[in-house]
């Protein structure tokens, strides 16, 4: 188990969305071209922190060529008979803090993020491409 996802002091969107994140990086293989849009039912609570694949259940809903464009159709609705959605994309991402120089750009790594969202909260987890190992996790209530 991730410390940071400990049970007691993680929300229950931060564990779904690391849970997420762990079943997308045993399930796939190439970075998504668009981004999608999911639908999550917990089953078990106790079982995202284990990574059980039976802790969940996801829906693909549906992609679109730019986030903003997956709640355009009506099928993006179904999204609220779930516990929770959950967008995943492929983003570059700034690393540490920005350059004080003028003109000068932060460093910036290609990483897939998982979004979820539910009445509890939100999170957001990320894992860079470049270095599959670490994932940031990220949680606002």
């Amino acid at each position: 188990m991730h410390p940071s996802c400990d049970p007691p002091t993680a929300s229950l969107p931060l564990r779904l969305a690391h849970w997420f994140e762990a079943r997308l990086n045993e399930t796939l293989d190439a970075p998504l071209l668009r981004p999608r849009l999911y639908g999550l039912e917990v089953v078990d609570p106790a079982g995202l922190d284990d990574r059980l694949p039976s802790a969940a259940r996801v829906t693909f809903l549906r992609d679109a060529h730019v986030e903003s464009a997956l709640f355009e159709y009506d099928d993006a609705l179904r999204v609220s008979d779930f516990d929770a959605g959950a967008i995943v994309a492929h983003r570059w991402l700034a690393v540490g803090r920005p350059s004080v120089r003028p003109g000068a750009f932060a460093a910036r790594r290609r990483a897939r993020v998982v979004s979820v969202v539910m009445v509890e909260g939100t999170a957001l987890v990320a894992r860079f491409d470049d270095d599959p190992e670490v994932v940031v996790l990220s949680s606002a209530a």
